[in-house]
């Protein structure tokens, strides 16, 4: 086992490929799925409080209260009826949502209500700085469709009647209840959106390291040394794998252990069977970068040539995959190319895994799991060959270079 634990020493020798490609970038997947999906609050829902102004020039009972029902959901602030305070109110943000009531609005927007025809309409005038503003004249609309629907029922109530009856209705809240899908993972989305990202550092990582690995037996004089030893040439290729699989399998456990750890909320919604396949599913596809390690290393690639195909590798498959842009926003050109890249049957895997790993969905996860299985044994078989034909080829010193004329 020495030249295994000699493969072992030489990655150990290269830290900072881990710190960064491991730390660094599951680091950054945290702070991305983070953002994209905020852990949940234990606190209710609380509106936010929208600073408004009403320029009230019709005085009646139905401005009135549009003026109280904006009360209920915003902060008043008294602004003069004149254009400059009101453009300075809006530009300085004073207030970001400003609504202008004009005379005769009461008069003329029951009567156009009663008339079926099209009443007089506020002037509203809306803040850059935010959008609640327009969450809000919706709820005006809102409340003013509540009073044109009374006054159609009943077209010989007042005004006063009318609103009031507005109010009645606004009030009220509607029945709200949760209905859980059966074997739907709710609120398992966080940790499922970092194990997608988490294909780019683990594809770069385990591309670098166990290429560096692989690299090192590709050097001369280590190579003499190999010859004349004892070990055989399907022993040190046993070593070399088996050394493989440990940094990969060590990649696999500190980025999922990040994972489990930042994004237990998420991880710990899905049944414990569901979370072993979506963890199985991401395990099997360590196998891919492992491959691509190995032909790196039988091609005789360098640590610079490691490092260029690690990351441009990791990031056109997570691009490819949906990762970084949902495929549905892709030409279809792009998502036909994307079902050829084992990125994007990660994320099949994924979704079936999270969805209901038994029954008709277990098809779907075993379906993903050996397209993945396939593209890893593609990939390995490829660098056998690659591996032989430069064995045998005239760089590589072998029978072909004993043939050629000196």
């Amino acid at each position: 086992m020495q030249a295994c634990r000699y493969a072992l020493e030489v990655v150990a020798k290269h830290p900072i490929y881990l710190l960064v490609y491991v730390g660094f970038l599951s680091l950054m997947g945290l702070f991305i799925t983070s953002g994209v999906y905020p852990p949940a609050t234990s606190a209710g829902y609380e509106s936010a409080e929208v600073p408004f102004a009403v320029i009230d020039r019709d005085q009646s009972d139905l401005s009135r209260s549009v003026a109280a029902f904006l009360e209920e959901r915003g902060t008043s602030v008294e602004v003069a009826d004149e254009a400059r305070a009101c453009q300075d109110a809006v530009a300085t943000g004073l207030v970001d949502y400003l609504l202008i009531v004009p005379a005769g609005f009461e008069e003329g927007y029951l009567a156009a209500a009663r008339d079926g025809g099209d009443g007089p309409r506020l002037e509203t005038v809306f803040s850059f700085q935010s959008m609640a503003a327009t969450l809000v004249d919706t709820q005006v609309n809102q409340y003013l469709g509540l009073v044109r629907a009374a006054a159609v029922l009943e077209p010989d109530a007042s005004p006063e009647a009318l609103v009031a009856q507005a109010e009645a209705s606004a009030q009220k809240e509607p029945r709200i209840e949760e209905v859980s899908v059966p074997g739907a993972a709710v609120g398992s989305e966080a940790f499922v959106f970092y194990l997608m990202w988490s294909a780019y550092p683990l594809t770069v990582a385990v591309v670098v390291s166990v290429g560096i690995l692989m690299g090192a037996f590709n050097r001369t004089d280590v190579r003499r040394r190999v010859a004349v030893s004892s070990t055989s040439g399907l022993g040190l290729g046993l070593q070399k794998a088996a050394a493989g699989l440990v940094v990969a399998l060590l990649v696999w456990a500190v980025i999922m252990g990040i994972g489990l750890v930042a994004f237990g909320y998420s991880a710990f919604t899905l049944a414990p069977a569901d979370l072993a396949c979506v963890l199985a599913v991401e395990l099997v596809f360590v196998l891919i970068p492992l491959a691509i390690a190995f032909l790196l290393g039988q091609l005789g690639c360098g640590e610079s040539v490691s490092n260029t195909v690690g990351n441009i590798t990791g990031m056109v498959l997570t691009f490819l995959g949906g990762t970084w842009i949902s495929l549905d926003l892709m030409p279809e050109a792009v998502r036909v190319v994307a079902t050829f890249t084992p990125v994007y049957w990660l994320g099949e895997g994924l979704r079936a895994a999270v969805g209901d790993a038994t029954g008709s969905a277990a098809e779907d996860v075993a379906l993903a799991v050996g397209v993945l299985l396939l593209f890893a044994a593609a990939i390995f078989v490829t660098a056998l060959v690659a591996g032989r034909m430069r064995a045998t080829s005239d760089d590589a010193g072998g029978n072909a270079a004993a043939a050629v004329p000196r």
